[in-house]
């Protein structure tokens, strides 16, 4: 049976369910931080006020990083998925499909005792292409509203981790499903590639065995307008 996972920030609360990765990674290299340069649009719903939100981040991301160290993976704290150049490498040479890399841009980096003079790393943001489609029903997830006028979909959570439905994913090893966009699904692909290089600060997780994290769900706070 083919399992997907989900590549993620190594945070000590996932790390239960984790086939690979420390949670004491997102300590020691912490998270990257947007400058005050980037921006995202804004969209403005003519008909609902309740449906303003941002959109789409403009232009290149722009990026402070806490400290010198840098692991193989690197995350902003919006869940921007960043990569070294050894890591862009590999992927390149296994094949993987799926993704775009794009340049990141590290304006600073925050100084420790000791660390002046250190070189920012060449970084790279893994943007992904690859579609899954809807999640299995047997996830839990569907369309709880939508709104024509500034074509807002809004998703329910997800209740029994993220299952892949085979027949609307598109083949990629790095994907999406529909509803959770920040959500990076991999193949066994990538589970494989990482595990067997020992890349640091990531964790894999069975997209199935995700657990919903928050107190609230966006079901739980609906209400349909009339």
């Amino acid at each position: 049976m083919m399992e997907f996972y989900n590549l993620r920030s190594a945070s000590v609360l996932s790390s239960s369910e984790a086939v690979y990765g420390r949670p004491g990674w997102e300590t020691q290299f912490g998270r990257a931080e947007w400058t005050h340069i980037v921006d995202m649009e804004q969209v403005i719903c003519p008909v609902r006020p309740g449906h303003r939100r941002p959109g789409k981040r403009v232009g290149e991301l722009v990026i402070v990083l806490p400290s010198p160290k840098t692991g193989d993976f690197a995350w902003t704290w919006y869940s921007d998925c960043l990569i070294t150049d050894r890591v862009l490498n590999l992927f390149r040479q296994a094949g993987l499909t799926g993704f775009q890399d794009l340049p990141v841009k590290v304006e600073k980096v925050k100084k420790q005792r000791g660390s002046d003079g250190v070189l920012a790393p060449v970084l790279w943001e893994l943007s992904v292409t690859g579609k899954g489609g809807d999640a299995c029903p047997e996830s839990g997830i569907r369309v709880i509203e939508t709104c024509e006028a500034c074509n807002l979909i809004r998703y329910s959570s997800y209740r029994n981790g993220i299952i892949v439905d085979k027949e609307q994913w598109d083949g990629s090893d790095f994907f999406t499903v529909n509803g959770y966009p920040r959500f990076i699904l991999v193949t066994e692909r990538v589970r494989d590639l990482v595990t067997r290089n020992g890349l640091t600060n990531c964790m894999l997780i069975p997209s199935r065995k995700l657990r919903w994290q928050s107190l609230t769900r966006p079901e739980d706070s609906h209400r349909p307008w009339p």
